[in-house]
C-alpha cells in the first residue's frame, strides 16, 4: 500500500493550529479513545494530564512514568512502526514535526494524528493545551500550565548573584572525553540554565548541539560542568574528568546528572529546574 512506503504531504494538525492558522477544533472527546505517542515528551505530556490509562502505544525511548515501559512499541523516534500503528487501532496518533511523512502515511490508512513540535518550554506548555483540547482534559492541562509558570518564577526569583560559567555536556565516548558534544543555544537544557541563573560558556557555538574538543573546553574554562550523557553514568563516569585543568574540575565542580527531563523537554519542568539550581550552586 501507498502507505506504507511514505507519503511526502503533510497533514497532521500543527499543534493547535491549521495551514490557514486558525485553532484546529478538537474531536469530541469520547471519541478519543486509543492514543499512541511518537516522542517520549509527548508521553509526558498525556501522563501530566493523568490519562496514561488512554495510550495504547509509545516509541521505543519512552519509559517516563514507568508504567508506559509495558505498552507495545511502535519504533524509534526516527523511524516509527506504521504497520505496528495501525495494527493497534489508534484513534489518534501524537508526532512531532520530523514525522511529515508517517503522518500522511497515516492519515492515507484513515488514522488522524496531531503534531506537537517539542523543542522549548513554550512548546511544552502548547502541547499540554492541544493534548488537553483532544482528549477532554482542558482544565487539567491550565492546571500544569500554571504550575510550569509558578515553578519558573520561583527559580528566576532565586537566581545567584553571580551566574556562574556552565558547560552542558550531552554525549561523549565512553571511558573518555572524545566525541564531546554539548548543548548551545536554542536547545532545552540552555534554556532551563538561563532560568536558574547559569551563563552557558557555548552561547557563541552559533550551533544547538556543536562538537566541540578537549582544547575547547581548556579554552572555556567552566566553573561548572553537568555530565549528561550515557558514558558518564557509573561509578567511574567522573574519571575522565580529572585530568582536565579547568576550574570545575580544580574545584570539584563536575556534575554527572542522568534525569531524562534535563535534555528532552517534559512537564517536568519543576524536577529539572531543582536540579540545575542545586548543581550550578556554589558548595
Amino acid at each position: 500500500m501507498r502507505w506504507l512506503l511514505g507519503v511526502t504531504l503533510v497533514v497532521a494538525v500543527a499543534c493547535g493550529k491549521r495551514a490557514d492558522d486558525k485553532p484546529a477544533p478538537p474531536p469530541p472527546p469520547a471519541a478519543v479513545q486509543r492514543v499512541i505517542s511518537l516522542t517520549p515528551s509527548a508521553t509526558e505530556v498525556v501522563a501530566a494530564l493523568g490519562s496514561t490509562a488512554v495510550l495504547v502505544g509509545v516509541d521505543e525511548f519512552s519509559e517516563y512514568p514507568p508504567e508506559v515501559k509495558a505498552l507495545p512499541k511502535v519504533g524509534s523516534f526516527t523511524t516509527p512502526n506504521l504497520e505496528e500503528i495501525v495494527r493497534l487501532k489508534p484513534t489518534l496518533v501524537i508526532v512531532d514535526d520530523i514525522h511529515a511523512n508517517a503522518a500522511g502515511a497515516l492519515h492515507d490508512a484513515g488514522i488522524t494524528t496531531v503534531e506537537c513540535k517539542m523543542h522549548t518550554l513554550p512548546d511544552v506548555k502548547a502541547a499540554l493545551r492541544t493534548i488537553g483540547a483532544r482528549i477532554g482534559k482542558t482544565a487539567e492541562a491550565e492546571v500544569v500550565v500554571t504550575r510550569i509558570e509558578a515553578a519558573v518564577e520561583a527559580a528566576t526569583a532565586k537566581r545567584p548573584a553571580r551566574r556562574p560559567r556552565v558547560m552542558l555536556i550531552i554525549d561523549r565516548e565512553a571511558g573518555g572525553l572524545g566525541n564531546l558534544i554539548a548543548a548551545g543555544t536554542g536547545t532545552y537544557i540552555d534554556e532551563l540554565l538561563a532560568v536558574v541563573g547559569g551563563e552557558n560558556v557555548l552561547a557563541n557555538a552559533g550551533v544547538k548541539y556543536p562538537k566541540i574538543s578537549m582544547e575547547e573546553v581548556l579554552r572555556a574554562q567552566p566553573e561548572v560542568i553537568l555530565d549528561m550523557s550515557y558514558a558518564g553514568r557509573g561509578e567511574k563516569g567522573l574519571d575522565p574528568w580529572r585530568a582536565a585543568e579547568v576550574p570545575a574540575v580544580k574545584n570539584g565542580r563536575v556534575m554527572l546528572l542522568a534525569d531524562a527531563f534535563l535534555i528532552a523537554p517534559s512537564p517536568r519542568v519543576d524536577a529539572a529546574l531543582a536540579v540545575l539550581a542545586k548543581a550550578i550552586s556554589p558548595p
